[in-house]
């Protein structure tokens, strides 16, 4: 039936959690590099919005969103 409903299609990320301007106001771009450097992620970008941006914390849980679509039945 999710299928039908949806046509075949389904979620192509989880999704943002805080809109990027929220993200730039909330997060630390330093923190995140520290926290990935801690887990051996290096990165380098032009400018430290864009690791504001784009910081884990920015998005929801991939986990809570497979499961929603699981139980969708898509």
């Amino acid at each position: 039936q999710g299928m039908h409903e949806t046509f075949g299609s389904t979620c192509h990320g989880a999704g943002r959690a805080l809109s990027r301007a929220k993200s730039r106001r909330n997060i630390d771009y330093k923190e995140v590099l520290d926290k990935l450097e801690q887990i051996g992620i290096a990165i380098r970008v032009a400018s430290p919005k864009l690791v504001m941006e784009e910081a884990p914390e920015s998005y929801k849980d991939v986990t809570d969103v497979v499961d929603t679509c699981h139980a969708a039945g898509i």
